[in-house]
This record gives C-alpha cells, structure tokens and sequence, in this order.
C-alpha cells in the first residue's frame, strides 16, 4: 500500500517546492555579500543567475506536476502551488529586468550635460578592479540618451550656489550614499562639486554620481551625472536616479529666493 502511494505523489512538485525554495536563501547570500562587500560584482551576477534559474526550473516542475496531478490525481497540488507561487515571486526581479533590457536604450552613463558631463575625479581610484573603466560617452551614445531621455538636462535655479549646495548635500546624506568629497562654493570659487556612490534597493550593484553646480546669471546651474560601474545596461537606472534627485532638490528650493 505504502509503495503505491509513493507512487502516486508527483515527485515534480517536491522538486518544485524544493528549487524554488532553494533559490531565495541563494539570492539572500548574493544581497549580503555583495552589499558587505564580500562577493565582487561578477562573482554576485553568477550567483544571482543560478538562484534565478534555480527558481525557473521550479516554476516549470510546477508546471509539470500540476498537469499530472490533473491527469490521474497524483497527490502533490500544495507543494506544486507552493513551488509555482514562490518561483514567480522570485522572478519578478529578473522578468521586469528583462523588461527594461528592452524598453531601454543600452547605456549604462547618463549625465544632463553630454557635452561637458561632471568629471568623475575621485570615482575611478575607488573602482573595483572588475568594474568598467569611466569613459567619455560616444556620439551614438549622446544621440541615444537625447532620444530616450529627453528631460535629464541641466537645471537653473534663482538661487546662489551656497544655498543651492546645502541643499543638494542634504539630500545626498539622507539617501545614504557614499560621499567620496566635496567641495563646497567658496567666495573665491563659486562652483561647488560632490562625488558619491549610489548603490540599487536589492543587491546594492553601485553606481558613481557626480553634482556640479555652478554660478549661472543670477542664479545656479546644477548638473548630474549617474554611471553603473559593471554590466553593460543600466536598465534605466540612473535616469530615473538623476529625475528622482531633481525632484528632491525642486522641493527643497520651491519659493525660495536668492539672497
């Protein structure tokens, strides 16, 4: 009787629950170690790709078990509903990637100045030796951000430089990033500058950013630039990290007039 039952479980839906459930402790380790610094970005993107896949082949077990179990009644549904629900929870992150990967123009170094981006001066030395080096942006490069990203250009604002600085250091520390220096605007220098390292919500992959801001006519003129350090698209990222920025700093100088 015994045999006969085990016979009839769906070993397909075990493996199911099992990979998918594999996958997350997986992904965890990828999410530490990186952010800890323990694991570089290469190791982190290999480790990241077998928990991914680890939970696409339990979403297709699932798959696969749920259609036996509706064939001849193999017992097994919650474990194969269990695999199903965890390994599409899991890949999400990859699925909207993937998304991006194609709704997005392949760049991975944004700036609202293409002509003349914010230098990264300090960025380079604390690279990674797996991390891509800092280059000009190319022609085709240009034309692909001004076509896709026609809103990340340089900001005025009618306010001094000092002001305007304060401002933007604030809004860099309460977004935690890494301030690798700056400097402030100083009576014989008006321009100020802040270079950071920005890292994404999960697996803290980094991304350089550099604030420049400069004596415009009356007022200050704020340039940003947001480049990932490895991989070979940014997904949209730094776009969306430079118009999150100029919200911030829209908010903080609104009715505010220069002294």
């Amino acid at each position: 009787m015994s045999a006969r039952l085990r016979e009839r479980r769906s070993l397909l839906a075990v493996w199911s629950s099992r990979l998918s459930l594999l996958s997350m402790p997986i992904l965890v380790i990828v999410a530490i170690g990186h952010r800890s610094g323990l694991m570089g970005a290469t190791q982190a993107y290999a480790v990241m790709a077998l928990g991914f896949a680890l939970a696409g082949f339990g979403v297709l077990a699932a798959l696969g078990a749920l259609e036996g179990i509706w064939r001849d009644g193999r017992k097994g549904l919650g474990a194969a509903l269990r695999g199903l629900l965890i390994g599409l929870a899991v890949l999400v992150v990859p699925l909207a990637g993937a998304w991006k990967l194609v709704t997005y123009p392949q760049l991975i170094d944004i700036s609202t100045d293409v002509e003349d981006p914010p230098a990264f001066v300090l960025a380079p030395a604390d690279r990674p030796a797996d991390a891509r080096p800092v280059s000009a942006p190319t022609d085709e490069e240009i034309e692909l951000q001004r076509e896709a990203y026609p809103d990340i250009v340089s900001r005025h604002y009618p306010v001094g430089t000092a002001r305007v600085f304060e401002d933007t250091k604030t809004i860099v520390e309460g977004r935690n990033w890494r301030v690798l220096g700056m400097q402030p605007p100083t009576e014989e220098e008006e321009a100020g500058w802040i270079e950071a390292v920005a890292a994404t919500p999960i697996f803290g992959f980094r991304q350089d950013v550099a604030i420049r801001i400069l004596p415009d006519g009356e007022g200050a003129l704020v340039d940003m630039r947001s480049a990932a350090r490895n991989g070979s698209h940014d997904l949209g990222a730094n776009a969306e990290r430079i118009r999150a920025f100029f919200r911030d700093l829209d908010a903080s100088l609104q009715g505010i007039s220069e002294e």
